[in-house]
């Protein structure tokens, strides 16, 4: 058998694996391992299987992970959530849709200390959907807001899956981190323009609150003040090359606890110490179990083989470019976001590099896709984490409430690749 054919076989192997309920990281390392010894033999195989994961985890970059981890866990348990959506419940409370516009922005903030969508949908929904329930919010719109809102951890810095692509990509981890910011915040606010819209058309939806006095607004801003603060001292000092992204993380995870320091209890602490070891252990794993089935595909030459036949095509860059999306949009039905990411970059990033596209554009646009799939059936993963929270709502009123955002998700990928410059607007004048 042929290299290629064995890597076809393999991708086939996987795929059947995955189907079958074993585990992403366990799949990946057996097809991997079983590849490579059918390729170069057991020893060299066994060689490769074991040296090549710790080879990449050991890397000094990769300690941002963790460390943007732990800020969030100890960001939650300062009590930052709360003020964030109490700030922001102020502020648009008495709009049309105003609950639901705060819980976006609160999401929004929190995904500013969290790079983990699923757990800035569940802590967004433990206080936001009993909010908006008193206020008789439609639950399909309620529970959608939130699911939605939790995406943005996933493009909005710290978010793991920038970290993860610019790993496997060996793109600037720091230049990926700043790229989602405008992405980010264009999500949100587009989010909360139709939510405003439809509120306006249907205000049975949901009514709003009464509206704060200026001097409670502003007062409103001092519970989050640090927090802010800590953001801009992160994501500034990687901006300005005073700091590299994992010096910047550990300043975030320091400013976090000594945020959280007066609330926080000893079982506290070492809950964010478990919770930050259990998730990193989580995504080391993934990782290893990818980078063996990874370099497996390399000695195949299917990456080049891609590249070649895709290139070949008679047909424009943003027509493959938007099939690439397509892809990532179909994958997100049945896998994690760190799953696919570096199970496709591998593959498709030779493609993206010979068709002249930016491979920090391309990272946003793949993240951007990855976060459609986490509130699109079957596999909606925000919305499975949701439905522990809000257990009297359908999943299917929960995935109708998404649909309005996947419209809007969509109309933003397509802004994004009309106009890139948006995402490279703030990297291109980061002092390197």
């Amino acid at each position: 058998m042929d290299p290629i054919t064995l890597g076809i076989v393999s991708l086939l192997g996987l795929t059947v694996l995955l189907f079958s309920g074993m585990r992403i990281a366990f799949a990946t390392a057996l097809c991997g391992f079983i590849g490579l010894w059918a390729l170069r033999g057991y020893a060299p195989a066994a060689g490769l299987a074991s040296m090549t994961p710790f080879g990449h985890l050991e890397s000094y970059t990769f300690l941002v992970l963790p460390l943007f981890i732990m800020m969030g866990f100890f960001a939650y348990f300062a009590g930052i959530t709360k003020d964030l959506y109490f700030t922001a419940r102020q502020w648009f409370g008495h709009l049309p849709g105003g609950l639901a516009i705060a819980t976006i922005f609160g999401s929004a903030g929190f995904a500013a200390a969290c790079g983990a969508s699923t757990a800035s949908a569940a802590v967004m929904g433990k206080i936001a959907l009993p909010e908006l329930k008193k206020f008789g919010y439609d639950d399909r719109i309620s529970t959608g807001c939130v699911a939605a809102g939790g995406t943005m951890a996933t493009m909005i810095p710290p978010s793991v899956l920038m970290v993860v692509y610019g790993f496997i990509a060996e793109e600037s981890i720091g230049a990926l981190l700043l790229a989602g910011i405008l992405p980010g915040l264009m999500e949100a606010v587009s989010y909360s323009l139709m939510i405003w819209i439809r509120f306006k058309i249907n205000p049975a939806l949901g009514k709003p609150i009464p509206k704060a006095s200026w001097n409670e607004r502003v007062q409103s801003i001092g519970g989050v003040g640090g927090m802010m603060v800590l953001v801009v001292l992160v994501m500034g000092s990687i901006y300005t090359g005073i700091a590299t992204p994992t010096e910047s993380a550990a300043v975030g995870a320091l400013g976090a606890l000594l945020l959280a320091w007066k609330r926080l209890t000893l079982a506290d602490f070492k809950s964010v110490m478990l919770e930050t070891a259990k998730t990193t252990g989580m995504i080391f794993a993934i990782v290893a179990g990818i980078l063996i089935f990874v370099h497996f595909l390399g000695f195949t030459g299917m990456p080049g083989a891609i590249a070649d036949n895709i290139v070949n095509l008679d047909a424009p860059p943003m027509v493959i470019l938007i099939c690439i999306l397509l892809l990532y949009l179909f994958l997100g039905m049945f896998l994690d976001g760190i799953g696919m990411l570096l199970l496709t970059v591998p593959l498709v990033l030779p493609t993206i590099k010979e068709l002249g596209i930016d491979p920090i554009v391309f990272g946003v646009l793949a993240v951007r896709m990855v976060e459609i799939g986490l509130i699109t059936p079957p596999v909606g993963l925000n919305v499975y984490v949701l439905k522990g929270v809000a257990k009297d709502v359908s999943m299917g009123d929960m995935f109708r409430g998404c649909g309005w955002f996947v419209f809007v998700d969509i109309i933003n990928v397509a802004i994004l690749l009309a106009f890139p410059q948006i995402i490279l607007l703030i990297p291109s004048t980061m002092i390197k």
